[in-house]
Order: C-alpha cells, then structure tokens, then sequence
C-alpha cells in the first residue's frame, strides 16, 4: 500500500502547499488520477477537486508548534529555531540534547539488560554489534 497522499499545488510566495488525499484511503493516482503539468490546467484539476484537499500553511504551522509543542524529555518550550526531533512518527518532539540523552539511556538499558541476562535477542544483538566495533576500533 502506498500513501494515498500527493502534494496537488505549492504556492511559494505565501507559503501554502495543497495536498490531495485520494478518496477512501486508495494509493495516490488510482481513482482521480495525475494532474496536469501546465500551471492553468494543474489549477483548474485543484479546483475540480476540492473536496480532496488539506491545506498546509507554513507561518501558521510555525506558530502553532511554538506555542503548542512541548518536549517529551523535559516538558518544556522549543524556542523560536529550535530543532525538533521525533522518533517514527509517534507525535512526541524531543529537544536535541533530551533527545541524545534518550538515546544514551536507550544504549543502557540494553546493556544492563544484557548483563544480567533479561535482555531479548534483539537488545542482546545491539549490545554484541557495538562491542564488536568498539573492539575493530582498538585493534587498529
């Protein structure tokens, strides 16, 4: 299954980007199709299909998560340019110290896992696969 999601139009000097969502969920272009090329006809195709559309615009966008979002690790405020950093698509931003700490502690608790012997076979292969380099580091 691919996105069902396309960027229809992107108006530049505002800012605004349009996207087409294809009706119930399909793969992008199998029910409506591509649109033109030619800037009149991709316009007129946006417009005969406006109830496929969601809008994006950035300024508003910027405000929003300045005002709204709040970092996972720490709980408090990004600042105006400050990174954000997520992790698959889970909805949480992190700053990116809170999130390199999350990382470390990530990295800890497979080893602590693995030297106790609790960890699973995939925190064990991390822990074997870091040794490994750390090892091809001190024998150059």
């Amino acid at each position: 299954m691919h996105d069902p999601t396309f960027l229809a139009l992107e108006i530049r000097p505002i800012r605004l980007d349009v996207w087409h969502d294809e009706p119930g969920g399909a793969d992008a272009f199998t029910v409506c199709g591509r649109p033109p090329r030619g800037g009149a006809a991709r316009l007129w195709w946006t417009i005969r299909h406006a109830r496929h559309l969601h809008y994006r615009f950035w300024p508003y966008l910027k405000i929003r998560r300045w005002i709204k979002d709040r970092c996972d690790g720490c709980g408090r405020r990004f600042l105006w340019k400050d990174s954000r950093h997520s992790y698959m698509g889970s909805g949480q931003v992190w700053h990116d110290p809170c999130m390199s700490l999350r990382h470390v502690r990530g990295q800890l608790d497979d080893i602590t896992g693995y030297v106790r012997g609790t960890a699973d076979w995939d925190a064990r292969w991390r822990v074997e696969y870091r040794l490994k380099g750390i090892d091809a580091k001190e024998a150059e």
